[in-house]
């Protein structure tokens, strides 16, 4: 599929609707919600990418959110990053999301934040961060309420997530990422190994 720039005029020519694949509705997806968020990439728009009638793309896939959940990835890629030792987790975590060779994350955090209060997407973040996080670290964490302290971590990640890219909070994007890093990654990392635990 030929992209086009963002100012540029989409093309109008529809496509038949027995050509109109999930695969050219997707790739429209995606493309429109990484360049300009949930609330920026309609319905209309996605089609037009596609070359296909706005119909199909309901037809095809029941709603924006279902579309939106299938095209974006909710995970913001942090699988690998909670390998390794648990004593250096929170760090880790946020040196993560800080990293500039990652922009992308922005992209995605920013969508999935302006579509979480519709209700599939909501869901689908309540049961990642049962999946990603509290259910591979809750098992190596010691002392009371391991689950509930991980899901707080992912509670002040997304604080700072929020505040870096939503908010745009002008003292913490002036900050030094290693004093960020290691400021904000040892308050997460009370939660996980508090400094009272064996």
């Amino acid at each position: 599929m030929t992209q086009t720039s963002p100012g540029a005029q989409r093309p109008r020519a529809l496509r038949p609707a027995g050509l109109a694949t999930r695969t050219a509705i997707e790739d429209a997806a995606r493309s429109l919600f990484a360049e300009r968020g949930f609330d920026g990439a309609s319905v209309r728009a996605i089609a037009a990418e596609a070359g296909v009638d706005p119909a199909l793309v309901i037809r095809h896939f029941g709603s924006k959110e279902a579309l939106f959940l299938r095209t974006v990835d909710t995970s913001l890629g942090i699988g690998t990053v909670l390998d390794g030792p648990l004593e250096t987790l929170g760090r880790r975590l946020v040196a993560y999301f800080l990293d500039p060779r990652r922009p992308v994350i922005r992209q995605r955090y920013v969508a999935l934040a302006q579509a979480a209060h519709h209700d599939q997407v909501r869901e689908e973040m309540i049961r990642h961060t049962a999946e990603t996080y509290v259910g591979p670290l809750a098992p190596r964490l010691t002392g009371p309420h391991p689950e509930l302290r991980v899901a707080l971590a992912v509670a002040q990640l997304g604080g700072l997530l929020n505040l870096l890219f939503l908010q745009r909070d002008p003292i913490v994007t002036a900050a030094d990422p290693e004093v960020v890093i290691a400021t904000y990654g040892d308050a997460i990392q009370r939660l996980l190994t508090p400094p009272d635990t064996p």
